[in-house]
C-alpha cells in the first residue's frame, strides 16, 4: 500500500526522499503537484520534460531518444508507467516498469538475461524478453534509472540498469542518454494519500451511528485482480483508493423486562469481506500465485470473486495489529459477558456495540470493489434507551 508525496516537498527537502517507507509492503507515489511545474514562453507554456529523480506516478511517461547520422535525426518515443517498487526509499530510484498500450496493456517489462542472448554478426547480443504480469519480488522486473555521468551528458539524461546482476533491462531504457516528458492521463487522478492518522485513530467515532475515515493509500493494479484482462483492468482502474473507516456495529440487543442488567450471549465473526455488496468466503491458506481470492454469491446465485496479493491482505492485518485487533486462528469468538444498568429510571431499550475497522477498496471512479471488516473486540460500548 502506498502513500503519496508531493514532488515539490521532495525538491524542498531532499532528505526526504531517503526516507524509507513505513511498515511492510509500503511505497510512495509521487505528485507532480502545481508547485512543481516550470514553464517557459513567459509563463505561457508547462515543461513536460523531467529533469531530475524522482519520477511522478499521476503520469504516463514517455522515454524519448534522439540519434543522428549526418543531417538526418531519428527520434523514437516509448510510452510508460514506472511505480515505484515496494518497501524502498525513493532514492533507490527502482521501479516496475508497466506496459501503458497495446498488446501487452498492464504487463511489466522484464529484463533478460545472459540466456537470452542472440548471435548476431559473429557476435552474441542481447535479445529483449516480451513483457509478462508483474511479479513485485522478482528482481528481473524491478529496474534502477540512473542519471547519464559524463562532459557530453546533459541534466535530465538518463538510462536503466537491472536490479538483477545478471539481468539486461529492456533496449528502450538501457540505453544511455534517454530524456523523459510527462503527459496527464484521462482515467485517473492521484489525490492526497497520507496512510493512517494515528491521533484521529485514537479519538474513534463519539456517536454510535457515526463514521469516522482514519486512513488512506493508493494500490496499483499489479496487487488487486478483478478476475479480468490486465489490458482491461488498466483501462477500469490503474490506481485503486483504500481507506480505513471506523464505525460501530451493533451486535447483540434486547428489551427491558424490568431487569437492571443484561446478559450479553452472542457469537460474533471477527473478520468480515463483502464483494459486490454480499458478503464473501475465502481461505488465506490457499494462495493462488501470490493471490488471496475472496468470492461472493449474489441473491441469484451469480458468483463475483476479488483477489488481493498477500501483500495487501498483510499490510491490512499489520495495520490492524498495531490498532490493537487481535488475530488467530479463531474466526468466531463469543461475547458472554453481564452489562449493569447503573443509571436512574428505566430503560427500554439495550444495544451492545463493537468496534469495526473497515478496509474499503475503490476503483479511481469511485465505485466499491471490496469491503474487509476488523471486529477490534477490546473496543465496545454499551447504549441504553
Amino acid at each position: 500500500m502506498y502513500v503519496t508525496r508531493p514532488l515539490s516537498q521532495l525538491v524542498k527537502s531532499p532528505e526526504t526522499v531517503a526516507a524509507k517507507p513505513e511498515g511492510p509492503n509500503s511505497g510512495y507515489l509521487v505528485i507532480q503537484d502545481e508547485e512543481s511545474v516550470t514553464y517557459s514562453c513567459f509563463g505561457c507554456c508547462k515543461n513536460r520534460t523531467l529533469k531530475e529523480l524522482p519520477f511522478p506516478q499521476d503520469k504516463e511517461l514517455t522515454v524519448r531518444y534522439t540519434t543522428s547520422t549526418g543531417e538526418s535525426a531519428h527520434t523514437s518515443l516509448d510510452p510508460v508507467f514506472l511505480i515505484p517498487v515496494l518497501n524502498q526509499p525513493l532514492s533507490s530510484n527502482r521501479y516496475y516498469a508497466i506496459v501503458p498500450h497495446g498488446k501487452h496493456k498492464g504487463e511489466a517489462y522484464t529484463c533478460s538475461t545472459e540466456d537470452d542472448k542472440v548471435t548476431c554478426c559473429f557476435c552474441r547480443c542481447v535479445k529483449d524478453i516480451k513483457p509478462r504480469p508483474l511479479d513485485p519480488h522478482n528482481i528481473y522486473q524491478q529496474i534502477q534509472i540512473v542519471a547519464s555521468q559524463g562532459f557530453c551528458s546533459s541534466r535530465g539524461a538518463f538510462f536503466a540498469k537491472s536490479t538483477a546482476e545478471d539481468g539486461f533491462p529492456p533496449y528502450f531504457l538501457r540505453r544511455k542518454g534517454w530524456g523523459i516528458y510527462t503527459k496527464t492521463p484521462d482515467n485517473f487522478k492521484l489525490d492526497e494519500a497520507q496512510g493512517l492518522d494515528h491521533k484521529l485513530r485514537s479519538h474513534l467515532p463519539q456517536e454510535i451511528n457515526a463514521s469516522l475515515v482514519v486512513g488512506k493509500w493508493y494500490s496499483p493494479f499489479i496487487f488487486i485482480n478483478e478476475g479480468i484482462s490486465l489490458k482491461d483492468q488498466v483501462k477500469k482502474s490503474m490506481y485503486y483508493e483504500l481507506t480505513l473507516e471506523q464505525r460501530w456495529e451493533k451486535v447483540f440487543a434486547c428489551n427491558s423486562y424490568g431487569e437492571k442488567s443484561v446478559k450479553i450471549d452472542v457469537v460474533v465473526e471477527k473478520e468480515e469481506v463483502f464483494v459486490g455488496g454480499s458478503k464473501a468466503v475465502w481461505n488465506e491458506k490457499s494462495v493462488d500465485n501470490g493471490v488471496v481470492w475472496f468470492t461472493s454469491y449474489g441473491p441469484t446465485g451469480e458468483k463475483t470473486s476479488v483477489g488481493l496479493r498477500v501483500e495487501i491482505v498483510e499490510r491490512m492485518k499489520w495495520e490492524q495489529k498495531r490498532g490493537g485487533y487481535v488475530g488467530g486462528e479463531e474466526k468466531q469468538v463469543n461475547i458472554n459477558r453481564v452489562e449493569e444498568f447503573k443509571e436512574k429510571g428505566s430503560w427500554t431499550e439495550f444495544g451492545y456495540y463493537v468496534l469495526v475497522e473497515r478496509f474499503n477498496v475503490k476503483r479511481m471512479d469511485g465505485s466499491l470493489v471490496l469491503c474487509y471488516d476488523f471486529k477490534h473486540l477490546h473496543q465496545t460500548r454499551a447504549k441504553w434507551e
